[in-house]
This record gives structure tokens, C-alpha cells and sequence, in this order.
């Protein structure tokens, strides 16, 4: 039997499906690519914390409506766009190797200026479109100016070329997946216990019904990364626990630390005014131990202490 793995139309997205189903074709399983168009695919204008707080699920719905709809069987999303709750129905059967989780800056040569954790020229005009990207730049650099920029990769390489920024942040392992050459421009690894990468970022997620036949999900199960799957899902566990999505800027990275797990979490905090909004503080948090739950109590005590 063939199955039909949705994938979302951007570049990144079909080399993450294409990876997948190759795996579960070394594992006896068939899979054909069928792309769906998303909402965040049609929509390149706007900023993705105004398209989640108004529909969330910008890159993942149109996906789960094709599952649910029985037009495709699976669904290969980036961990990090995917909610927290699946719908009736569905459920996230997989989660394979995880990639490097932290982000990266890539800075146009003549905004370049050596020295310190942001190595950008006074003032420089950084690009994203993640909330807490921004709040992260700034905590660091409040002379920044931090601007929206949308697109996939090759879109964003392009317009950081064209110096209509000055830096752009990616996910380093969405570069890394695409093998995309950033050769003439600066590379900056971004310590992401200080630059808090956002939940599940750098895993995929692999998405089916809860019918699903069961040589796809033996298949799947074969696939799936215990130990990758446990440190996500505290990630987003704290994610679902403080209510956030794309709106709240919260970074949360989750790793082995010898036979204990260690957090580290990172959340901004916003003043919404006429101009927008503006930032008031920036917190970081870090924690070690065995007990996962333990580990998370204390996570979401510390962020929701005076709120």
C-alpha cells in the first residue's frame, strides 16, 4: 500500500517530507508527496505573531484538514509551528532526530563590525518575524531596529542580499536541511542559552490519524526518537501551560544533562501602546534535575510569579 504524505510547498518543507519519506521507504513503507498550500504560504505580508493571534495554525491547519478530510495519511510538520493540542482524530505519532535546535544571525558584509555577542554595525535594521527573536535581539542590543521580514529561506537570503536588512535570524537547522550556501555572508551561531531557541524548534513532527493503519504506524514508531520526543515535550508543555503560541515571546530549550535533563527558558515581556508595542523586561531561567515535572513546576512558577 501507498500512503500520501502532505507537506507544506516551501523549500524547506518538502527536503524535511522528502528526508521522511525516504526513511520509511528503507522501512518497507511507500509514501507519495502531495503539497498543500498553507494560509502562512499564501500570506507573505503578514507578521507571524498578528497571523497566529488572529488563526492559529498559520502553517499546520490546512494540513490537519487534509488528514482529517482523508486526502492525505501523513503530515510532516516543523515541530515548532505545530500547537500543542492536536484536533479530535489526530495525534502526533512521530518525532525523529532532532537537528541543531538554536538560531543563527546572518549579516550583510557592510553591516558587519567585530566585537561583542551581536557583531552588527549602531543601529543595524535586523529581520524576523518571531517575537521572541526580537525581544532576544533586544535584551542584548537596544539600539536595533527590529523589522518583520517574511518569506521561506531563499526569499529571505535574497532580500538580506539585497541589503533591505542588515541581518536576518534563521533556524540554523533550516539552513542546515537545505544545505543553503551563505558563503558571502557572516555566519553567527546565536549560544542559544542566552538566545532561547522557541519550543521544538529543530525536530520534526510527524502527524497522523488515530486510525491510522498499522504498518504506517509500526513504521513511524520505528522512526520516533524517545529521547528527542521527552525533551520536546517539555518544551511544550511550559509552551502550552503559559498559553503561548506564536504571540508570546518565549523561548524554551530542553536537553540532556548526564542522567538528568536541564531547561533553560527565556520570556519577554510586551507593553502593547499605540505604536504598537514596546519591551519592559526580559527574564531567562534555568533549571536541573530528574523530575520532569518537578522541572517544569518550577519553570512556570518562576515566569508566572507576580502575574
Amino acid at each position: 500500500m501507498r500512503y500520501r504524505l502532505g507537506t507544506r510547498q516551501s523549500d524547506l518543507a518538502l527536503t524535511q517530507s522528502k528526508w521522511v519519506q525516504t526513511k520509511l521507504q528503507a522501512l518497507g513503507v511507500e509514501c507519495d508527496l502531495v503539497p498543500i498550500l498553507s494560509r502562512g504560504d499564501q500570506d507573505q505580508k503578514t507578521a507571524l505573531y498578528e497571523a497566529e493571534a488572529s488563526a492559529p495554525g498559520w502553517f499546520t491547519k490546512q494540513l490537519e484538514i487534509a488528514l482529517l478530510d482523508g486526502i492525505v495519511d501523513l503530515a510532516v510538520h516543523s515541530l515548532k509551528d505545530l500547537p500543542t493540542l492536536q484536533p479530535e482524530g489526530l495525534k502526533l505519532a512521530c518525532i525523529p532526530e532532532r537537528r541543531n535546535p538554536a538560531d543563527c544571525l546572518l549579516i550583510h558584509p557592510a553591516a558587519w563590525a567585530p566585537g561583542g555577542t551581536l557583531p552588527l554595525v549602531q543601529g543595524a535594521k535586523v529581520g524576523t518575524s518571531s517575537l521572541r527573536r526580537e525581544a532576544e535581539l533586544l535584551s542584548e542590543r537596544k539600539d536595533l531596529t527590529v523589522l518583520p521580514v517574511r518569506g521561506n529561506v531563499p526569499t529571505r537570503l535574497e532580500k538580506l542580499r539585497k541589503r533591505e536588512y542588515d541581518a536576518v535570524v534563521f533556524a540554523a537547522a533550516g539552513l542546515e536541511r537545505l544545505g543553503a550556501d551563505t558563503q558571502d555572508l557572516h555566519h553567527v551561531p546565536l549560544d542559544p542559552s542566552l538566545f532561547v531557541p522557541a519550543p521544538g524548534q529543530g525536530a520534526l513532527g510527524v502527524e497522523i490519524r488515530e486510525d491510522a493503519p498499522a504498518p504506517l504506524q509500526e513504521a513511524l514508531a520505528r522512526l520516533h526518537q524517545a529521547a528527542v520526543a521527552r525533551e520536546t515535550r517539555l518544551e511544550r508543555q511550559i509552551l502550552r501551560e503559559l498559553e503561548g503560541g506564536c504571540t508570546l515571546p518565549l523561548g524554551v530549550l530542553c536537553t540532556q544533562q548526564g542522567s538528568g535533563l536541564k531547561i533553560v527558558a527565556f520570556l519577554g515581556k510586551k507593553l502593547e501602546n499605540q505604536a504598537g508595542h514596546s519591551w519592559t523586561g526580559f527574564e531567562r531561567f534555568d533549571i536541573s534535575g530528574s523530575d520532569e515535572q518537578y522541572l517544569v513546576a518550577e519553570t512556570l512558577k518562576y515566569f508566572r510569579k507576580g502575574t
